[in-house]
């Protein structure tokens, strides 16, 4: 079609008003058309006066729009489209028919301008690359404007960007908002270039920009306040990127960063498993080689926009009560430090600097963040008090993965790089140690076994023995703690098995008397109604064989195994006078466990209650754990007691 046939070109003002030519826009315009309509937009007045109307006919026709988009941002008036963009961030969503971006479907020709987006691109959702299309406009828009105060235009857009970012975090919305805070934070350093797919889809403005046509002057120190506010903008939205984005990394096993454990394997190779190694896996998979990418380029936008250790540290201190209310948007405060950095974000962020500089030697200053008091109080503030959750069998953990493989990352490089300390009271060593077993053992960590050992290491280095003796029988003693049962019997076998050297050290774990104690604890009588499943309600059946299966088995089969051990053990025998304690433990536990083990295995009622209640896979769950129970029992029972 000739250029004065197309309707875009007969149409535009003078020959119709603006708002006319915006009806036959709505109407005319095509893909095909999109280039005619990019040369007539260079037309800065034309721009200006339709520019604002234009972002919402234009998104659903990208990628073949983008350069339609950034010729808005560009040339139309940055105050009205500025509104529009944030406007359609905020309604952001995925379209019925989410179409996957093709060129030749939408009839764009081959040599369009367009095309020569990364191919990647077609497989991106439309919603994905509207995003990304918002917030480039974003960053060409904010350089624009000239205002008295620039940060009440970037709180309006931060808002909008981070409420779209956070239902929509993916590589490609991840690479657009970090380039979008690194834009408006008016750092100087130069955007690095595209290092994976994600960022190559990332539109970038070479073209030059219209003047702010509503400039208005601004005074050196009214600048100066502003880039303190904007600052700290910034450095709010990265914390909220951050935490978005880990929460996100969930496609693709194992979840999240596994700071924790690819650091003790670093630090303590002999804790790594052979052919399981994570620093391996994230050095060859490529998503998990672009997860550390993206972190790494958090990591250094949050040092390009203030973020030092120092007050990351201030902010995970401080106690919850002491928080101020989350940041309300529809109330910006005007000063920098009513802004308030959120906690679990900053938490992360801690971590993960000093995990990268465990893992990868980065310039990162040592890790100065001692065990005590500062990550006692860390876990503190982070996991409260789980003591009674625990006593109803569950373990109140107030966060997702990201957070608590970000606590033990962070008691990890303290304990390996920062500087010795050591607990000012017992109390806080023993809530250090019980926070850091409920951490091991919330669902999302409990699979992994080795992830044990953190706590375990932490016990370990406390010199006081007498400290760790008594956080063993505290456990043993409080029925609120049997989350920690099966950890603190590890611990005492440990202990046992490396008892200090010397002529005259002692340790209250091989004396006589303090030793009986602890068994004394461990191997305490159940309750009186323990092994009466035949006479108990259909509900009393279903839950006390779910508990066995699901957690007590595993106790079980734990404390008998540790009985084995002394048994076999002609020097702990002799030395601990085991032969006093025989009659405690079989008639406080061996026999009492093996009754209740032989009625899950054995009475035909209990199984068929069972099987017809739940199903059949539970039931045969709950026979092969007594069958385990049983087996070890037996095996005592050949052992017997040898003088």
């Amino acid at each position: 079609m000739e250029d004065h046939e197309d309707p875009l070109v007969k149409a535009l003002p003078p020959a119709t008003d603006y708002l006319s030519y915006l009806t036959i826009l709505e109407y005319q315009l095509t893909p095909a058309r999109l280039p005619t309509l990019h040369r007539l937009l260079q037309d800065e007045t034309l721009t200006t006066n339709i520019g604002w109307d234009l972002v919402q006919l234009l998104l659903p026709l990208l990628p073949a729009s983008e350069e339609c988009l950034q010729d808005v941002s560009r040339l139309g008036n940055p105050r009205e489209v500025i509104l529009r963009v944030s406007d359609a961030l905020m309604t952001l969503h995925p379209s019925d028919d989410e179409g996957i971006s093709d060129h030749e479907e939408q009839g764009v020709p081959q040599d369009s301008p367009a095309t020569s987006l990364h191919a990647a691109e077609k497989r991106i959702p439309l919603h994905i690359l509207q995003f990304n299309s918002l917030v480039s406009m974003l960053a060409t828009l904010h350089s624009r404007i000239k205002t008295k105060y620039p940060s009440r235009f970037i709180a309006t857009s931060l808002h909008a960007a981070l409420e779209a970012y956070t239902e929509y975090p993916t590589v490609e919305t991840t690479a657009a908002i970090l380039e979008f805070l690194r834009d408006i934070s008016g750092n100087k350093r130069p955007a690095l270039p595209p290092r994976n797919a994600g960022e190559q889809v990332v539109p970038r403005v070479t073209s030059g920009s219209a003047p702010d046509p509503e400039a208005e002057p601004q005074s050196d120190n009214a600048l100066s306040q502003e880039r303190i506010l904007t600052q700290r903008l910034v450095q709010f939205g990265l914390i909220e990127v951050l935490k978005a984005y880990l929460l996100s990394c969930t496609d693709e096993q194992p979840p999240g960063m596994q700071w924790a454990l690819r650091v003790q394997e670093r630090l303590d190779p002999g804790a790594v498993t052979p052919g399981l190694s994570l620093i391996e896996h994230f050095n060859q998979a490529e998503y998990a080689k672009e997860r550390d990418s993206t972190m790494g380029k958090i990591i250094a936008l949050s040092r390009d926009f203030g973020l030092d250790r120092k007050t990351l540290l201030q902010v995970v201190l401080n106690p919850v009560e002491d928080h101020d209310a989350p940041l309300d948007f529809e109330a910006m405060p005007k000063s920098p430090e009513d802004i308030p950095l959120e906690r679990h974000g900053c938490l992360i962020l801690l971590s993960a600097r000093c995990a990268t500089a465990a893992l990868f030697g980065s310039t990162e200053p040592k890790i100065d963040i001692p065990m005590y008091p500062d990550i006692s109080i860390i876990f503190a503030n982070f996991l409260g008090n789980n003591e009674k959750a625990a006593a109803e069998e569950q373990i109140a953990i107030p966060g997702p993965g990201p957070l608590l493989d970000s606590l033990l990352a962070l008691a990890l490089t303290s304990s390996h790089c920062g500087p010795d300390s050591a607990p000012q009271a017992e109390s806080d060593f023993s809530q250090l140690i019980l926070a850091m077993v409920a951490c091991v053992r919330a669902p999302p960590m409990r699979p992994i076994s080795r992830i044990e050992k953190i706590p375990s290491e932490i016990f370990r280095a406390n010199s006081n023995a007498q400290s760790r003796y008594n956080l063993i029988l505290q456990i043993f003693h409080d029925e609120g703690l049997k989350y920690a049962k099966e950890s603190a019997l590890n611990w005492l076998k440990q202990e046992l098995l490396d008892p200090p050297a010397g002529p005259d050290a002692s340790s209250p774990f091989t004396d006589v008397e303090s030793f009986a104690t602890l068994f004394k604890s461990l191997y305490s009588p159940p309750p009186d109604d323990f092994s009466n499943l035949r006479s108990s309600s259909t509900q009393a059946i279903l839950i006390e064989w779910i508990k066995f299966t699901s957690q007590e088995a595993t106790f079980y089969i734990l404390a008998l195994n540790f009985y084995y051990f002394l048994c076999r053990s002609e020097a702990l025998r002799e030395k601990l006078q085991l032969q006093t304690l025989v009659p405690v433990f079989t008639e406080n536990f061996l026999l009492p466990v093996k009754k209740f083990a032989q009625s899950i295995r054995d009475d035909a009622g209990v199984s068929e209650t069972v099987e017809r209640e739940l199903d059949e896979s539970i039931r045969l769950m709950g026979k092969s754990a007594a069958d385990v129970v049983l087996h070890v029992i037996g095996e005592i029972e050949k052992v017997g007691w040898k003088d």
